[in-house]
């Protein structure tokens, strides 16, 4: 009898300790909870580039966004549409490591609301990843300092609240301001932000560059007026007074050159409450990540 004890407990000791074993593993290889930042960006563009600088960009380069990624929106922005949009998929073939095939289904472009975001609207809560209202910005004043220099110009100013996981959970932000040229805006791109021991941002962004078509040349076939290029015989009157026509915009016509894409392709690790500043020959960020109080209040839409 007591071999028999000893013996089943000698058993059910070894099935707890595989059974701890188990569950360690699960726990490290299950994805963990995600942790809320309230992050502020700001990005400007330098006005008078360094003419030291032998900077040349690469003429080929086009705006790049990841096949799937989150909008950021603004709050007057919600609507029914927004609130019913469904995940666009497309089928792909994969090829396994036996050289056999199988289809897959991914998300591509803009993903839907989520549910807590969906959630949050019902119950009048200012939902993750919207723009927060303007009193809610805590670099106004990096921001006034920005704006007072001659040869700085500030594209973009927001902040969101949002949940930031591990590298293989984060999904990229899509990202956009600064002026709008015909349908294209002067500054966009995607971020990307992840946390393990610290806090990584990933940027993919783009500053466009375009050259005025001609507004004043009659152009009765439909297509482009002749182009305004830095290299123009016109007089600097004559450069100044042509201007984009409002009228011509209205009927759908193109006012404007694409003429650069600069890409600022970058990787930073970051630490919560600290100021950012992240540099390029012709536009910068500052971008700050602030956590989350649990016990903070929810902000009301209305």
């Amino acid at each position: 009898l007591k071999k028999l004890k000893r013996g089943l407990l000698q058993t059910l000791t070894g099935a707890w300790l595989g059974l701890i074993a188990v569950t360690g593993a699960y726990a490290e290889d299950s994805a963990p909870e995600p942790r809320y930042y309230t992050v502020e960006m700001i990005a400007f563009s330098y006005e008078q580039p360094d003419e030291n600088l032998s900077e040349s960009w690469p003429e080929d380069i086009q705006v790049e966004l990841p096949t799937a990624y989150q909008q950021l929106y603004d709050i007057d922005e919600i609507s029914p549409a927004l609130m019913n949009r469904k995940k666009t998929v497309e089928t792909r073939v994969k090829t396994l490591e036996d050289g056999s095939t199988e289809t897959e289904e991914i998300a591509t472009g803009v993903l839907p609301l989520t549910a807590q975001q969906r959630a949050d609207i019902r119950n009048n809560r200012w939902p993750d990843q919207f723009y927060l209202p303007d009193n809610r910005l805590q670099l106004t004043y990096q921001k006034g300092r920005l704006e007072r220099r001659d040869n700085l110009r500030v594209m973009f100013h927001k902040a969101w609240k949002m949940p930031i996981y591990d590298k293989d959970n984060s999904i990229p932000l899509h990202v956009r301001g600064g002026e709008k040229y015909d349908n294209l805006y002067e500054f966009e791109g995607s971020i990307n932000l992840s946390v393990a021991r610290y806090l990584h941002l990933d940027t993919q962004l783009y500053l466009r560059e375009f050259d005025v078509i001609n507004p004043n040349v009659a152009n009765p076939t439909g297509g482009l007026s002749p182009l305004l290029s830095p290299q123009s015989s016109l007089t600097p009157e004559q450069e100044t007074a042509e201007q984009p026509n409002p009228s011509l915009a209205m009927l759908g016509f193109r006012q404007y050159r694409l003429k650069n894409v600069i890409p600022m392709q970058q990787s930073r690790r970051m630490r919560s409450g600290d100021l950012h500043y992240i540099d390029h020959p012709r536009f910068g960020l500052l971008v700050k990540l602030t956590p989350v109080d649990d016990d903070a209040q929810p902000i009301l839409i209305r």
